[in-house]
């Protein structure tokens, strides 16, 4: 007999941006669907991914044009520093450089063109109409993806604005309502006009064809999640039950619609564990088929590989020269002197020369590894052909008197007393990009097109290898009661992440400082201090 997985019924479910007190982030089951297409960011942003992956998001924005410019390029410097506690044991011992960059991974796509979702309806859709009708393969695949990005991006919005406003007062709140029932419209004349363009695909050969019914698919699943969602947001805020009731149809509209165009992956409210894994699935393959439109691919090869060499050349040069220049002190015919003496001198002079020239391997490389990056990247967007810009990047461990200072001024700032340095010692990483964007590319590219993404995941498994159970029972007396008692306490610990983005000329930038508070079974949240 399959096993079923239960559904709670819609008013039992509290909506997703109120599961979490403002200033902590925790993995969002809409991100599920519409994937990281957020924009306009005027910081970095740090998040939860999963149990295991902290993420942070950055947007480089690309110059305005300008009569004078010649031409537009845009450097940023990304700079993050970890205060990791020394209980998770993270050293260049046990934790080496490469383990850093296997752990730490990073994924550059376009930003999503900014159009709100009332004017879908408008250039977007008439540039997909267009490249249908013009015939073009190539042209129409990426505008169908692109269209389907663009809801999503404009659902996320209209999402996070709507639940902003329900949050605040009675002013708010009808303008919440108000959004809401101009949502449902505006979601119903974008679907009838989408379709209608779509019908064009009906007679063109696959993939179009093919692709044409997987964005119809898209959408309407993005839209059924959006009012879905907007549907307990309102019932938490008591809305009123003609606009609940409109939203309600609406969702389920979308949902009947796809059983009769014979989309597969239809829910119910009680469905077998396969059903929904398959479900899962296809979300999932249909997200990863639309956003591919954005992902470019950077090309990674190491970057300081002939100063490495150089510098490898110079110590052997200058283990010879001692060699030579001992040699020549103490004479080259054994015949002149002592045989044992002579012997003994040359094995002195060839085991010092090796050591000499391993001390300065050593020396040099510690000397590049703090002053030349460690890998560079070329931002390659293979679909259009085009080079887009290059990044710098180094990280690893750095000393504590090492850390510029406003870095420290920041780490410290919820510490009480400086006697916390000893009680909490910490182990600090450092990750760093210096990015270059040619804007001129990225407009060859695409003129829509006015920033790129940078998502960075980091895998913090291997940093809770060693850390202790989730929880720990304690006793203790209580003074009120005189009675014993125990409690059982959960054991986290706290990764300070001193950040930021700037421009390349633009060194005073403030830094930005969060916590990720995480236990052996993995993140739990992530607290933004300031």
């Amino acid at each position: 007999m399959a096993r079923t997985q239960p559904v709670e019924p819609i008013d039992d479910v509290a909506p997703e941006w109120d599961a979490s007190l403002p200033g902590t982030d925790r993995p969002s089951d809409w991100g599920s669907l519409v994937a990281d297409l957020s924009r306009g960011r005027d910081a970095p942003e740090l998040r939860v991914h999963d149990r295991t992956h902290l993420e942070i998001a950055v947007d480089y924005r690309l110059p305005e044009p300008t009569a004078t410019a010649r031409t537009r390029k845009a450097a940023y410097v990304w700079e993050a520093y970890f205060f990791a506690p020394d209980s998770l044991r993270l050293s260049t011992r046990a934790y080496q450089k490469s383990d850093l960059y296997t752990d730490l991974q990073s994924y550059v796509r376009f930003e999503v063109p900014d159009v709100p979702f009332h004017e879908l309806v408008g250039a977007p859709l008439d540039r997909l109409r267009e490249a249908l009708e013009a015939g073009d393969e190539r042209a129409a695949m990426r505008e169908l993806r692109l269209f389907a990005c663009e809801v999503r991006a404009a659902g996320v919005e209209a999402r996070h604005r709507v639940a902003e406003l329900l949050r605040g007062g009675d002013h708010a709140r009808s303008r919440a309502l108000a959004m809401t029932a101009r949502l449902v419209a505006d979601g119903s004349r974008l679907t009838a006009r989408l379709r209608e363009a779509l019908a064009i695909a009906d007679g063109l050969p696959d993939p179009l064809a093919t692709a044409a019914r997987w964005v119809d698919e898209d959408v309407s699943r993005i839209l059924e999640t959006l009012l879905a969602s907007l549907v307990l947001a309102l019932r938490k805020a008591d809305a009123p039950e003609t606009l609940l009731a409109s939203v309600e149809q609406a969702a389920v509209a979308e949902a009947r619609y796809r059983i009769e165009r014979g989309y597969p992956g239809e829910a119910q409210r009680r469905m077998p564990t396969r059903k929904v894994e398959e479900l899962e699935f296809r979300r999932h393959v249909l997200k990863r088929f639309t956003s591919s439109v954005l992902w470019l691919s950077p090309e990674v090869k190491p970057a300081s590989t002939w100063v490495l060499q150089l510098f490898y050349a110079l110590a052997a040069g200058v283990a010879m020269a001692f060699a030579v220049v001992a040699a020549l002190f103490y004479g080259t015919d054994p015949r002149a002197g002592n045989l044992i003496g002579w012997a003994l001198a040359v094995v002195l002079a060839y085991a010092a020369k090796d050591r000499l020239k391993a001390m300065l391997q050593t020396l040099f490389n510690d000397v590049v590894a703090r002053h030349f990056p460690d890998r560079r990247w070329r931002i390659w967007d293979r679909e259009r052909g085009v080079v887009l810009g290059e990044q710098d990047e180094q990280a690893g461990f750095v000393a504590w008197s090492e850390v510029p200072p406003k870095v420290i001024e920041r780490r410290l700032l919820t510490r009480v007393h400086p006697l916390e340095a000893a009680a909490r010692p910490e182990t600090v990483l450092f990750h760093s990009k210096e990015v270059r964007i040619d804007a001129e590319q990225v407009t060859r590219a695409d003129p829509r097109f006015r920033a790129l993404t940078e998502i960075f995941r980091l895998d913090v498994r291997s940093w809770l290898a060693h850390t202790d159970d989730p929880k720990r029972d304690f006793v203790f007396a209580d003074p009120t009661t005189g009675e014993i008692c125990r409690a059982s306490a959960p054991r986290v610990y706290n990764i300070a992440i001193v950040y930021r983005l700037r421009r390349a000329d633009a060194p005073d930038t403030p830094w930005h400082r969060a916590r990720a508070v995480v236990s052996r079974k993995g993140i739990r949240r992530i607290d933004h201090i300031c």
